[in-house]
């Protein structure tokens, strides 16, 4: 007969001893029973038999145990299905992110199937593993299994193929966010429950070895992370198309009062690939490409020439291009612009550097120059993906704001806050343009 554990709490046997002592006669004989858990175990199981067999009866005590212990269960089992959904989707996107990198994705047959054993094969993984990845997409519905050993794409697994944009977005998204999420609980334990304030320390930094190193600098500094992130920016570009958002029709008089002079008509700050100023030259054919100013860090400048000479482009090879930083004195070229184009790039730093490099325009700005801030602002709608990003800008210590925050930072720097101008497309890419002129 099964004996219970001599830890067994006193709130427990105390109930009903009578009770007790009936239940206790009806335990399998093999039962072992050494601790609390088991114990629960042995009450359970004998509260089902006793029941089962009709030995208890009176007032209702043990079908009352009885059925607190299955509502119990399902609640627990409530529980794990809920707590379980957030690691099954870590475990997705990671295997996913695996497949982009060992271009599985792009193996498997865009029509008809692959038998497992040549997919491992062809990709350089060991069938066991590759097998296990694939049991994992086949229950998630992610690919399908036509037959035992063989698979097959579905929609959702084509969106990972390497010439689809969400394919960089992936990888640009583990490393730049879901792996520094990982981080943040330590960050915080270490350094306090606060947002990062310095760049040389972020979340971001930890999850790829530094402490003490901007995180613009550690994705250059891996080319796998930085050919992700680039590709991103690429395909992420043409969401942000002026056209139909913001007027550039004022600038016109602008640059018939200077002629044709030096003065740059757009100084793109921060313009990477210089997408933002492609979009403007070719949506209004009065600003000529040759007086607007890609103005980037030197080594981006570089990048972005060597792309131009693979891929060339009519607008982007006749714009001027200037290596530099928005933080430091802005070289002549770039000095006294008609307009200062900040697109996706304030809201990656904390409030002191966004203050800095307004105050950095001011310094070289003309009384009629205007300061054009391109970014999905935070919402008071409180969109799901919008607070998400915004904790993933939180990771390299920079923040989403609205029209309020920026105007308050901006003030600071002697600039007033125009007009916003708004794209409302949809709960993804909402986003503003918002103009300051010199207060």
């Amino acid at each position: 007969m099964a004996k219970a554990p001599s830890g067994t709490t006193s709130g427990i046997r105390s109930n009903n001893d009578m009770v007790f002592d009936l239940l206790h006669s009806t335990a399998p004989e093999t039962m072992e029973l050494g601790t609390e858990h088991h114990y629960n175990q042995y009450i359970t199981c004998c509260l089902h038999k006793a029941i089962s067999s009709r030995r208890v009866t009176g007032n209702g005590e043990i079908e009352k145990m009885a059925t607190q212990a299955d509502s119990g269960r399902a609640r627990l089992k409530e529980a794990y299905h809920h707590l379980g959904a957030h690691p099954f989707s870590a475990v997705e996107f990671t295997l996913i992110k695996i497949f982009v990198d060992y271009n599985a994705w792009d193996t498997i047959p865009d029509e008809g199937d692959i038998a497992v054993t040549e997919l491992a094969e062809k990709i350089g993984g060991s069938f066991e593993v590759v097998d296990r990845m694939v049991t994992f997409f086949i229950a998630g519905k992610v690919l399908e299994s036509t037959a035992p050993g063989r698979i097959a794409h579905t929609e959702k697994s084509r969106i990972y193929k390497s010439d689809q944009p969400l394919s960089w977005l992936c990888v640009h998204m583990f490393n730049n966010v879901f792996r520094p999420l990982a981080q943040l609980p330590g960050f915080f334990a270490k350094y306090g429950l606060a947002s990062p304030q310095n760049v040389r320390l972020t979340p971001l930094g930890l999850a790829h070895g530094y402490d003490d190193k901007p995180a613009y600098d550690i994705i250059v500094a891996d080319k796998a992370v930085h050919k992700g992130f680039n590709k991103a920016l690429r395909e992420l570009g043409g969401m942000y198309s002026l056209k139909g958002v913001y007027d550039f029709g004022w600038l016109q008089e602008g640059l018939l009062a200077t002629g044709s002079g030096s003065r740059a008509a757009i100084v793109d700050v921060g313009g990477s690939h210089g997408l933002a100023l492609r979009d403007a030259v070719r949506n209004n054919p009065f600003i000529p490409a040759e007086r607007c100013v890609l103005f980037d860090l030197p080594e981006v400048i570089e990048n972005t020439n060597k792309n131009l000479e693979k891929s060339p482009d009519e607008v982007l090879q006749k714009v001027q291009k200037v290596g530099g930083s928005m933080f430091e004195p802005y070289p002549e070229a770039v000095q006294g612009a008609l307009i200062y184009l900040f697109r996706r790039v304030l809201n990656d730093f904390p409030d002191e550097d966004v203050v800095r490099a307004f105050q950095n325009v001011r310094k070289t700005a003309a009384p009629d120059t205007r300061i054009l801030v391109i970014e999905e602002m935070l919402s008071p709608k409180r969109i799901p993906m919008n607070v998400c990003l915004d904790i993933a800008l939180m990771l390299a210590a920079g923040k989403r704001r609205n029209a309020a925050m920026f105007s308050e930072l901006a003030e600071r720097a002697g600039f007033r806050l125009n007009g916003e101008f708004k794209n409302v497309a949809s709960a993804f890419d909402d986003f503003s343009v918002l103009e300051f002129v010199v207060a």
